[in-house]
């Protein structure tokens, strides 16, 4: 899967030194180790509490402007896949509360067990995401 944000995105959110190259390119920042290991992290871990990877990205449109559906009625993802600005949003918003909290001692801001199973997230990204979340029966 691929990551639902860019090290640039990441470093420019948390506010980051980072230097580009002459493309504007990404290239470096005293974070690069932290953030090649958590950025897939939360790629993965978004994508897992949302359900399914299609709806993660922007799903094609056809020439009248509707949203093009597979044969299950499921939204089809526009080629080449760009992530949805929610999900980027969640993603930043998950990477920020790890950045702070490295070491998970900020449970505040987790949805707390008594809401119900499968919040993994915190609460701002479980609100962005939830619209997207294929609902399942246990």
């Amino acid at each position: 899967m691929p990551d639902l944000i860019t090290k640039r995105e990441a470093c420019e959110h948390l506010r980051f030194d980072f230097d580009e190259d002459s493309n504007g390119d990404y290239v470096t920042s005293d974070y690069d180790g932290w953030l090649s290991t958590w950025i897939p992290v939360v790629s993965e871990q978004v994508a897992l509490w949302v359900k399914e990877d299609a709806r993660l990205y922007q799903p094609e449109l056809d020439s009248s402007g509707d949203i093009v559906t597979d044969s299950s009625g499921e939204p089809v993802p526009a080629i080449p896949l760009t992530t949805r600005y929610v999900v980027k949003a969640a993603c930043l918003v998950e990477l920020a509360s790890l950045n702070r909290y490295r070491e998970g001692e900020g449970k505040d801001n987790v949805v707390t067990p008594d809401a119900g199973w499968g919040y993994s997230l915190n609460k701002t990204s479980t609100a962005l995401l939830a619209p997207l979340r294929r609902s399942t029966l246990a």
